[in-house]
């Protein structure tokens, strides 16, 4: 069976079946592994890792620790009671197929950008952040118009451009949470300069780590640690940079219980824009694949960034982000309680659980079917979200039906 436990109960003979933690946050070679000895354990501990999931079948046990599968479900309620309860009456928008093809623009030249920005700054140029505002205004009028439009195009990554890209998602994500918490225009485009820029640093970080194609060992990881203090460095000397994206760059990597680094900060040490920047920057990453990581559906992560809002990120935050990119965002393939499998091609903001879907497949009777759009918050509407798919299970390519 597996169980989830406190670190602190962690014996030696017991089999870690799940770090529960971010891949990126920790240098072990592997994610599941016995436990040998009390140093294994301090080792897990210095890492900020306060839960983890044991096998009790290939090792010791801890009576009274909850089961993977009543934790996951006390996650599900959660997330399900989030979306049943955080509403949101939004201004009059655009629809998202309207605003696709020019968020689609707006996608590819902000990449184009800020592939530029980074290689300017490994050969040690200055930023140029007149170069990155255009872009960034593009990116929030955007989201205004449709904050669903540009965000479905941000899990589509190259292995070779992982970097850049993953900067531009974190950016834009930024944007989208500042305009759900109904922050001022300036603000919220401070914050998205200090999401494209935010890993900046790791431009001063040996090729051969940021590109290596498997995990980091612990000689690596270290050195890729610097990157937040290189970054900083950097945009300390950029005219004109905003103290909001400084401290997007500086804390990203800090955790809400003390555990990140580089500095330790802990609660309100950490800005709100560090804090609101932390999580984007997990979520971004969990649901990227990358050569040797395969990328989590986003459902799923938002029920790891509930579960680890016990320790590593504010709550509160956590739930507003939660509302911003809903509980199963465009793109997402969920089963109906009909059968048919459905890929999300519309949220509501003001309705998270009751989204616009186009069914696709009959998993009842494993065959394709004419695509039928279905509106799960119009009156009358007898169909319901009874769980989120893989698509590579069923061999469906969401992004083919939005």
């Amino acid at each position: 069976m597996i169980k989830k436990v406190k670190v602190s109960d962690l014996r030696p003979n017991m089999y870690v079946h799940d770090l529960n933690c971010a891949w990126m946050d920790h240098p072990f070679l592997r994610n599941s592994f016995m436990v040998e000895s009390s140093r294994d354990i301090e080792k897990i501990a210095a890492y900020g890792i306060r839960d983890v999931y044991i096998d009790t079948g290939l090792g010791l046990d801890v009576a009274d620790a909850p089961s993977a599968e009543e934790v996951h479900q006390q996650l599900e309620n959660k997330l399900q009671d989030i979306g049943a309860t955080f509403k949101r009456t939004t201004a009059k928008q655009i629809s998202f197929r309207e605003e696709l093809s020019q968020a689609r623009l707006i996608h590819k030249e902000a990449n184009t950008i800020v592939h530029a920005t980074l290689q300017d700054c490994r050969l040690g140029k200055q930023v140029e952040l007149e170069k990155l505002e255009p872009i960034v205004s593009a990116v929030t009028e955007s989201i205004f118009r449709n904050p669903d439009a540009i965000v479905s195009l941000l899990r589509i990554k190259q292995a070779d451009k992982y970097t850049f890209q993953h900067s531009v998602a974190v950016g834009t994500l930024l944007i989208s949470f500042c305009r759900s918490l109904e922050m001022d225009r300036t603000i919220i485009e401070q914050a998205g300069i200090g999401g494209l820029l935010h890993d900046i640093g790791k431009m001063q970080v040996p090729i051969d780590i940021l590109n290596k194609p498997g995990k980091l060992n612990e000689h690596e990881f270290n050195i890729m640690k610097k990157h937040v203090g290189y970054g900083c460095l950097l945009l300390e000397n950029t005219t004109g940079i905003s103290p909001i994206a400084l401290g997007v760059a500086a804390e990203h990597h800090e955790r809400y219980d003390g555990s990140g680094y580089p500095r330790g900060l802990k609660g309100d040490e950490i800005s709100r824009y560090g804090q609101m920047a932390s999580i984007v920057d997990v979520y971004d990453a969990l649901t990227s694949t990358r050569v040797y990581h395969l990328g989590s559906e986003p459902t799923e992560v938002l029920k790891k960034l509930l579960e680890w809002s016990d320790h590593h990120f504010n709550m509160h935050l956590v739930h507003h982000f939660i509302r911003t990119i809903g509980i199963y965002p465009v793109g997402t393939l969920v089963k109906l309680e009909s059968g048919y499998l459905a890929v999300v091609i519309e949220q509501h903001h003001e309705d998270l659980l009751h989204p616009k879907v186009r069914a696709v497949f009959n998993s009842r009777t494993l065959s394709y079917i004419s695509a039928r759009d279905f509106d799960l918050s119009k009156p009358g509407n007898n169909d319901r979200i009874v769980s989120f798919e893989i698509p590579s299970r069923w061999r469906i390519d969401p992004r083919r039906h939005f």
